[in-house]
């Protein structure tokens, strides 16, 4: 057989598994609100018990003010938020210091040092756990934005499922304001947010948590080992919703959508945090992350295009083009949408965000180093955090 159609048949392959998971993508995204509603509900006259939030600090991070009050104008009846840094020296201290001014009765600051091992973020979290007044416990990442009803909706949404281990919920970004951020909220938005409804679809259900929210019990959490045997392991998040997961709790994905604050965000800072991300996704979840590669339909379109040109591989690239703008569509309606269509702006940046996808998703494979938070680790092939020491 000769190699061009080897070559083709291998295109059409590929091109067509992403085009059956653009298709479940779109149906998977589309159908999100009646199956979050299906997830779990309390019962409105149910009591709320009291929570703890806690808010791991590291650095000033455009936004941070409001980010952090947001968090303390709950409708909430019983609850508490505590700031989390690692030394008073930090940047961050000083906006912790006036929240808790502007929140006396709602706020503490946590100063904990202690280093239960390479990730810092999670001995700052372990400092606040032991300082939290409530059982029921809320993780929420310092870039993350919510309206007063946040902590009222996951709370109701635990109590909704008897066997709820974790309550966490996906994000968005939906007022990018720099190159670097759009692409950051495109690839959440047409990348993330459909791989995380199509595995809930595919697996029946999800089984890690997301940094942008997670309600839990301090109770089960520790049943697992506690923030002790997470400490080094860079994706914490998954790490803290797969062993609850595997001690038979459910994961329930919240029907409520965390508004992220990229801020002026760089292209650079853009890559250097997908390419962190795409390494512990690798490590955390390899079969899926091989499989992810499928999910690129717009990059094989465009090399079967520049390869073997013709009416066949530009009907493939027209088509792969078709898919990823229904998917935006799509995700802007159900996701993004507040009353303007602004974010669709930015669809003109899609091809170069798959491009760079693309690019990312074969990189990861050629190491295993990270940038995070200033300091360079290395991800070992079962996920945990070695600091880096070469050049």
């Amino acid at each position: 057989m000769p190699a061009h159609e080897i070559l083709t048949g291998l295109f059409l392959l590929l091109i067509a598994a992403g085009g059956v998971y653009s298709v479940l993508a779109i149906i998977s995204v589309l159908m999100s609100g009646r199956e979050g509603q299906a997830e779990g509900q309390g019962d409105a006259k149910t009591a709320l018990p009291g929570v703890s939030i806690l808010k791991p600090l590291m650095g000033a991070d455009e936004g941070l003010k409001e980010n952090l009050a947001s968090f303390c104008r709950q409708e909430y009846p019983d609850y508490e938020v505590l700031l989390g840094l690692r030394e008073t020296g930090d940047a961050a201290y000083p906006v912790a210091e006036e929240i808790r001014r502007m929140f006396p009765r709602l706020v503490r600051i946590v100063i904990s040092g202690e280093d239960l091992g390479a990730n810092r973020k999670v001995s700052n979290l372990y400092g606040l756990q032991e300082n939290a007044r409530y059982d029921l416990l809320a993780v929420s990442d310092s870039d993350m934005r919510v309206g007063s009803d946040y902590l009222k909706t996951v709370v109701s949404e635990y109590q909704g499922r008897a066997d709820a281990g974790l309550v966490t919920s996906l994000y968005r970004i939906s007022a990018p304001v720099t190159a670097g951020a759009a692409l950051e909220s495109l690839t959440i938005a047409l990348d993330f947010i459909p791989a995380v409804l199509v595995a809930r679809r595919v697996e029946g259900g999800i089984s890690f948590g997301l940094g942008a929210s997670m309600l839990f019990s301090r109770a089960k959490f520790e049943e697992t080992g506690g923030f002790r045997a997470i400490a080094d392991y860079l994706a914490d998040d998954y790490q803290l919703g797969n062993r609850l997961w595997r001690k038979g709790h459910a994961i329930v994905l919240s029907g409520y959508v965390m508004e992220d604050m990229a801020g002026r965000m760089g292209v650079r800072e853009h890559l250097l945090h997908q390419l962190r991300w795409a390494r512990t996704y690798r490590a955390s979840r390899p079969k899926g992350y091989l499989g992810y590669g499928l999910t690129h339909l717009f990059a094989w379109s465009l090399f079967f295009f520049v390869l073997l040109p013709g009416s066949l591989s530009l009907f493939a690239l027209a088509l792969a083009l078709l898919l990823r703008a229904l998917t935006g569509i799509a995700v802007n309606r159900k996701f993004i949408v507040r009353g303007g269509q602004g974010w669709l702006k930015w669809l003109f940046l899609l091809p170069a965000k798959d491009l760079i996808g693309f690019g990312i998703w074969a990189l990861s494979f050629a190491g295993g180093k990270v940038a995070w938070r200033g300091d360079v680790y290395r991800v070992t092939r079962t996920g945990e955090l070695r600091q880096y020491h070469g050049k």
